[in-house]
């Protein structure tokens, strides 16, 4: 845990450490690294690497704000900074990269939760090996329990399926084998 200067004026200082963390555009975390007191600019590539390792594939483009400011591309990946737009851009451009950049800010909520509901916020474990298991931890929780959430919707509906199934073959048993007997005899009844 070090002090991290932050530079804003209702909290200039702050005591941790720095996390980048890689999300797909459908909200997978697929890489996340714990860093010290580094500028973010110079935590991008090795999270990337990361996200190369463990995907075994390099994002074609990277979506990033306004801190990661130096680099325009990192080998064959593209960093997307928001910036203003140039005046040779077409409407369809302008729209298209500040849509990219909306996604980009969902990012915000997800760390946002990763702090308040996966105690990203708090480190008990010592030392820089202790906040990478940290960080490491966090992430296969959310990413699981993320996982969880989609397959219960599909679970359930399974289930319900199987149990709608076996009720309709139950009281097609019993309506066949002890109602029908009774039918018959009601209506082949000589008086």
């Amino acid at each position: 845990m070090v002090c991290i200067s932050k530079g804003k004026e209702h909290k200039k200082y702050e005591f941790g450490n720095k996390v980048s963390i890689a999300k797909t555009d459908s909200g997978v975390i697929v890489g996340a690294l714990s860093f010290r007191d580094e500028y973010d600019g110079h935590t991008l590539a090795p999270t990337l690497q990361q996200v190369k390792r463990l995907v075994s594939q390099m994002p074609k483009r990277v979506k990033v704000d306004r801190w990661y400011r130096g680099n325009k591309q990192i080998g064959e990946t593209e960093i997307l900074i928001p910036s203003n737009y140039k005046k040779s851009m077409s409407y369809y451009q302008r729209k298209k990269l500040s849509g990219s950049h909306k996604k980009r800010a969902g990012i915000e909520a997800i760390i946002g939760h990763l702090k308040t509901d996966h105690r990203l916020n708090r480190n008990f474990y010592k030392v820089i090996f202790g906040d990478n298991i940290n960080v490491m931890l966090v992430v296969a929780v959310f990413n699981f329990k993320r996982m969880m959430n989609k397959w219960k919707k599909k679970f359930f509906h399974f289930f319900q399926t199987l149990f709608l199934q076996f009720q309709m073959q139950f009281f097609h048993f019993l309506f066949y084998h002890l109602f029908s007997k009774k039918i018959k005899n009601y209506f082949l009844r000589v008086d």
